[in-house]
């Protein structure tokens, strides 16, 4: 049994190195997520500063301080990988100038691989610990949590949602962990994984920091339960420490730029929602929707209403962190996270929910349709995410700030990318025309213009100049 542990651990690992190796992005678009952290790697790494001023990349995520330009986002993602970055730069010769694109692809292939790799076996092994269904259908289940959600599309591409899922996954499993045996080191774990889930994003640290701490204390004996809640309690402070430290090391300020300090304006702000139905509707099961890309999670939502008295302590927290955090993000935003595929704020989620799907599955694995309706399912999850890993930072409506009668309007993020996949790879296709038709000529020539000018695909913009020299939104083509 060890051994075919072992194999299959091994196959997964592989499976997902190879897909980094093949779809990880060589260039930077030019929306302020990935834009700025490439910036701020670069500034860490190669000049050894914070301020990108001097950098290759352009960001909206901004503000000034000190007269410097700063990135205002978390800073704590692109410093570690600026560590990382630095030795291929003083050692390799490897810079953002001379080795632009290698570069790019570097940091989003270690991140993508290392990222994926751990979600798989962490959540194989706590699967491994389910003691219905067999091994094969469990090794299955675990790798295509990666390969049918939106974690497949964001791993090709520098982000902070995928680490901080992989952060809430570790509070899972030392929370499990303790459950069954009450070590102090579980208890530390689970409150360091939370810290370092709000170093990569703030409400992640907030909802699943207050996750750990409970789940500890409502698990912990009683001769152990204050000193063991302060330990899941330390953990967590530890990160929030470091995190601060790191901000006055960058900044000269202890708070994040990001909600503004002293007298730095950060791009923060809460979302006023006009039509708090609309959004809802759309973030859950609309054109953005986590249950319409990755219906497999609908499992489990099911499996939190059947089973939620036979939940053990970290089962439950878990699951109220991610309700928690779910209700901030549709409760104080309004713009289905901008410019990107889906509604990535809910990728820290997509772990907690589909362990408890797969529960589902493997108590129910000898049922005649249990196992071909969870493939249905985890292959449309499959589809929806090959198509956010074409460009996961894609243009889209961004609810608010979308004008009605916007283009973007007309498209989801998944008809958006396919469309121009389509037309990338095979433009004089029946699935190219009858996706110009479905959005109409207009509507589909300024979406892709946009697209790959934002992915900044130029040779794309050249060929569409050439197909539809009347509608281009761009310089008119040159008449022969």
């Amino acid at each position: 049994m060890k051994r075919k542990i072992k194999l299959l651990k091994g196959a997964g690992i592989l499976f997902l190195l190879i897909f980094a190796l093949l779809y990880s992005h060589l260039e930077v678009g030019m929306s302020g997520n990935e834009s700025g952290r490439f910036a701020t790697i670069q500034a860490v790494a190669e000049q050894g500063v914070f301020h990108i001023e001097k950098c290759n990349f352009r960001t909206v995520d901004r503000t000034v301080r000190n007269n410097h330009v700063y990135y205002d986002k978390l800073p704590f993602l692109p410093f570690v990988l600026g560590q990382c970055y630095k030795p291929f730069h003083r050692w390799g010769g490897v810079n953002f100038v001379d080795n632009y694109h290698l570069s790019i692809y570097l940091i989003n292939f270690l991140t993508g691989a290392v990222v994926n790799i751990f979600l798989f076996l962490w959540l194989f092994d706590l699967l491994r610990g389910v003691r219905k269904g067999s091994l094969i259908l469990k090794f299955a289940l675990a790798l295509s949590c990666i390969a049918g959600s939106w974690i497949i599309s964001y791993s090709t591409m520098l982000n902070n949602h995928t680490p901080a899922a992989l952060a809430v996954l570790g509070v899972f499993v030392a929370l499990m962990r303790y459950g069954k045996v009450n070590s102090p080191r579980a208890a530390l774990l689970a409150g360091f994984s939370a810290g370092i889930a709000g170093l990569l994003e703030l409400p992640c640290g907030f909802f699943y920091g207050l996750a750990a701490v409970g789940g500890i204390f409502f698990t912990a004996p009683r001769e152990k339960k204050i000193s063991h809640t302060l330990l899941a309690a330390g953990g967590g402070l530890f990160c929030l420490a470091g995190g601060l430290l790191l901000n006055f090391y960058a900044y000269g300020t202890f708070l994040p730029l990001y909600i503004g300090s002293h007298g730095a304006k950060g791009t923060f702000s809460i979302g006023i929602q006009s039509d708090p139905v609309y959004y809802w509707y759309h973030a859950l099961i609309g054109d953005r929707g986590i249950f319409l890309y990755t219906p497999f999670l609908l499992l489990g939502v099911w499996a939190c209403c059947r089973y939620w008295k036979k939940m053990g302590v970290a089962e439950r927290a878990l699951l109220l962190g991610s309700i928690g955090f779910m209700l901030f993000y549709l409760t104080c935003t309004n713009e289905f996270g901008g410019q990107s595929y889906g509604l990535r704020y809910f990728i820290p989620v997509i772990p907690i929910l589909w362990y408890q799907g797969a529960k589902i599955i493997l108590e129910m694995e000898k049922r005649k349709f249990a196992v071909p309706a969870a493939a249905f399912l985890i292959l449309w999850g499959v589809a929806t995410g090959l198509a956010g890993a074409y460009f996961p930072y894609c243009i889209g409506n961004e609810g608010e700030r979308s004008p009605k009668g916007h283009f973007t309007r007309n498209f989801s993020s998944f008809g958006g990318n396919l469309l121009c996949w389509s037309y990338e790879y095979f433009p004089r296709s029946n699935l190219t025309a009858h996706l110009l038709e479905r959005y109409g000529l207009p509507d589909s020539v300024l979406y892709m213009y946009w697209s790959f000018f934002h992915s900044k695909k130029m040779d794309m913009l050249e060929r569409m100049q050439h197909d539809f020299p009347d509608l281009y939104p761009g310089k008119k083509a040159s008449k022969r």
